[in-house]
């Protein structure tokens, strides 16, 4: 008659098996050029060119893990204590990996110094993608955002784009870069796989959006037309909020319809990734016939 093993001893099984492969992973110190390099993009200090950006922690690595992205680099600690769950993360990770190394507490603590071990880091690049594989005859909604200068609100504004089933994030006089981790970790990691289009003007932003068959609504405290009054979702809709210092740049405005939130209380306004999400799920509700 067949057995099967019990779940306690086949998950200690894999779970040493998961130790050893990560012990047999060659140790490396600061000066190694991959750790360097790993260093410099948690800091954000890479060329823009290198289209890299720097991944931390458990969460953060089954995200990257369930989708297709490419994992260059990946630097385990192991630590005094056993983290099973960790391990197996690790284990997989290096297996995506075309590079992975082990590091010492000491190195970790210079390369992120949030992090305690065990701890698992990498390098993900992140994609690059094509406004005329993005912007299609089947794309109905899109956030444009201008002027945005913290990456965390960048990352934030990725996740609202997410969360309505938005078909691409368009970026333009950004100052924040969409590979900085705290993009990333203020993403939830919907960064690897919603769209995002950087253009190097407004006029180019706008002829793409244009030759698509949207129609641009800007987000304006001063704005005339009320946003549920507006037409938002009545055809391909684009939304375009701005920085919460100077709000959206005068070639955004013009010719275009300008649209308000209503306050009911005190504050005028409300910051850059609450409108975006308020004017997105109108306009989602509006394309879904809700």
């Amino acid at each position: 008659m067949p057995t099967t093993m019990p779940t306690t001893i086949s998950s200690s099984l894999a779970s040493a098996a998961h130790r050893a492969a990560l012990a047999r992973l060659q140790a490396v110190g600061a000066a190694h050029d991959d750790v360097r390099r790993y260093s410099r993009a948690r800091r954000n200090v890479l060329p823009r060119a290198d289209h890299v950006t720097a991944v931390a922690g458990g969460w953060a690595h089954d995200v990257v893990l369930t989708g297709d992205a490419t994992v260059e680099v990946v630097l385990w600690c192991p630590g005094d204590r056993e983290h099973p769950a960790l391990e197996a993360t690790a284990a997989a990770a290096v297996d995506r990996a075309a590079r992975a190394y082990r590091i010492s507490a000491r190195t970790l603590t210079r390369l992120q110094p949030d992090a305690s071990a065990p701890a698992l880091l990498s390098l993900v690049r992140m994609p690059q993608w094509e406004p005329q594989r993005v912007l299609t005859a089947a794309a109905r909604l899109v956030l444009v955002a201008d002027g945005i200068e913290y990456a965390g609100n960048l990352g934030t504004l990725v996740r609202t784009a997410d969360a309505c089933a938005a078909d691409a994030l368009v970026l333009t006089n950004a100052t924040a870069r969409v590979t900085h981790p705290k993009a990333f970790t203020a993403s939830r990691g919907t960064v690897l796989t919603t769209p995002v289009l950087s253009y190097p003007s407004v006029a180019d932003a706008r002829a793409d959006l244009g030759a698509a068959g949207f129609t641009a609504y800007v987000a304006d405290p001063a704005g005339a037309t009320p946003y549920r009054s507006a037409g938002l979702g009545r055809g391909p809709t684009a939304v375009v909020v701005g920085s919460e210092s100077d709000g959206v740049a005068a070639a955004w405005r013009e010719g275009l319809t300008r649209v308000a939130i209503p306050m009911q209380g005190r504050a005028d306004s409300l910051n850059v990734a609450a409108s975006a999400a308020v004017l997105l799920f109108e306009a989602r509700a509006v394309l879904d016939g809700c």
